[in-house]
Protein backbone atom coordinates (compact mmCIF):
# COMPACT_ATOMS: atom_id res chain seq x y z
CA UNK A 1 0.00 0.00 0.00
CA UNK A 2 1.12 3.47 -1.31
CA UNK A 3 1.97 5.83 1.81
CA UNK A 4 -0.05 9.43 1.52
CA UNK A 5 1.93 11.99 -0.42
CA UNK A 6 1.71 14.32 2.76
CA UNK A 7 3.57 11.49 5.08
CA UNK A 8 6.13 10.88 1.88
CA UNK A 9 6.97 14.46 2.19
CA UNK A 10 7.25 14.55 6.31
CA UNK A 11 9.48 11.64 5.97
CA UNK A 12 11.44 13.20 3.34
CA UNK A 13 11.29 16.62 5.27
CA UNK A 14 12.63 14.62 8.35
CA UNK A 15 15.63 12.97 6.66
CA UNK A 16 16.90 16.13 5.15
CA UNK A 17 16.70 17.83 8.34
CA UNK A 18 18.26 15.26 10.07
CA UNK A 19 21.24 15.07 7.62
CA UNK A 20 21.75 18.27 7.24
CA UNK A 21 19.99 20.61 9.61
CA UNK A 22 17.19 23.11 9.22
CA UNK A 23 19.33 25.59 7.56
CA UNK A 24 20.98 23.82 4.66
CA UNK A 25 17.59 21.79 4.43
CA UNK A 26 15.91 25.27 3.51
CA UNK A 27 18.88 26.37 0.87
CA UNK A 28 18.45 22.85 -0.51
CA UNK A 29 14.53 23.13 -0.61
CA UNK A 30 15.00 26.68 -2.34
CA UNK A 31 17.65 25.64 -4.77
CA UNK A 32 15.18 22.76 -5.66
CA UNK A 33 12.34 25.06 -6.09
CA UNK A 34 14.26 27.81 -8.11
CA UNK A 35 15.76 25.91 -11.34
CA UNK A 36 12.45 24.06 -11.52
CA UNK A 37 14.50 21.27 -10.96
CA UNK A 38 14.00 17.73 -12.64
CA UNK A 39 14.79 14.55 -10.77
CA UNK A 40 15.16 12.24 -13.16
CA UNK A 41 17.04 13.88 -15.05
CA UNK A 42 19.63 14.85 -12.19
CA UNK A 43 19.02 10.94 -10.96
CA UNK A 44 20.24 10.11 -14.75
CA UNK A 45 22.84 12.38 -14.70
CA UNK A 46 24.21 11.62 -10.89
CA UNK A 47 24.36 7.80 -11.90
CA UNK A 48 26.10 8.42 -15.37
CA UNK A 49 28.69 10.50 -13.97
CA UNK A 50 29.52 8.56 -10.77
CA UNK A 51 29.20 5.34 -12.81
CA UNK A 52 32.11 6.93 -15.74
CA UNK A 53 34.23 8.03 -11.98
CA UNK A 54 34.74 5.28 -10.86
CA UNK A 55 32.27 4.79 -8.48
CA UNK A 56 30.20 1.56 -10.26
CA UNK A 57 30.18 -0.12 -7.37
CA UNK A 58 28.67 2.32 -5.19
CA UNK A 59 25.78 2.37 -8.14
CA UNK A 60 25.61 -1.32 -7.99
CA UNK A 61 24.86 -1.43 -5.04
CA UNK A 62 22.13 0.96 -5.10
CA UNK A 63 20.56 -0.73 -7.87
CA UNK A 64 20.90 -4.05 -5.68
CA UNK A 65 19.32 -2.34 -2.86
CA UNK A 66 16.29 -1.18 -5.04
CA UNK A 67 15.50 -4.31 -6.92
CA UNK A 68 15.08 -6.01 -3.17
CA UNK A 69 13.19 -3.42 -2.52
CA UNK A 70 11.01 -3.45 -5.85
CA UNK A 71 11.81 -6.69 -8.06
CA UNK A 72 8.65 -5.81 -10.22
CA UNK A 73 10.71 -2.86 -11.58
CA UNK A 74 13.42 -2.81 -14.31
CA UNK A 75 15.13 0.09 -13.54
CA UNK A 76 15.74 0.79 -17.22
CA UNK A 77 18.32 -2.02 -17.17
CA UNK A 78 16.65 -4.35 -18.90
Amino acid sequence: MLRSEQTIISDGVKCLTEKLGIVETELFIFAVRKDSFDYTEWRRDYFENAYKSGNGTQLESFLDSATEHFPQESFGLD
